[in-house]
């Protein structure tokens, strides 16, 4: 499976570049790695998700534990405000032109929501984010993860 921290697509969601200032200015601020830089990746899609109705808490509630146990990283890459912006925007299917800096027609927003809704990251634990090793997956995230970024790719 692609890193779902690492990986880059081209493209993939026109705000990255808001998101992945803060990241990137964080990486360049301190020569030690940051953990949560690129995970832009990570919640775009999760607020694909919140705004098609998909559980929230649990990950925001994930999110909140990577941010206790990585704070100056989280500080650094300005994770809480990112994450409360993408939590606002993700009102609902008709916000997904936002979140994505794209206009997306009823089909796109079908296929979004039909593979979104079951992303999860409950199993992206601190040792995770650190190693970058999504190795402990489970299976049907590893999928669900893969089906989302297919469709995603399919709309380039």
């Amino acid at each position: 499976m692609p890193s779902l921290i690492i990986f880059l697509m081209p493209g993939l969601l026109a705000t990255s570049v808001l998101l992945t200032g803060s990241a990137t200015s964080a990486q360049n601020q301190q020569s030690n790695h940051n953990v949560f830089f690129g995970f832009d990746f990570v919640l775009q899609p999760l607020a694909i998700k919140w705004a098609c109705g998909g559980q929230r808490e649990q990950d925001l509630s994930q999110i909140q534990t990577l941010v206790s146990a990585f704070p100056e990283d989280a500080e650094r890459a300005e994770l809480k405000p990112i994450v409360a912006a993408l939590s606002n925007m993700a009102s609902g299917p008709e916000n997904l032109s936002q979140i994505l800096g794209a206009e997306v027609n009823d089909q796109q927003v079908d296929q979004l929501c039909a593979v979104a809704v079951s992303l999860k990251i409950d199993w992206v634990t601190p040792e995770v984010l650190v190693m970058a090793d999504e190795s402990g997956a489970p299976e049907e995230q590893e999928k669900a993860w893969a089906d989302f970024f297919a469709v995603v790719e399919g709309f380039q």
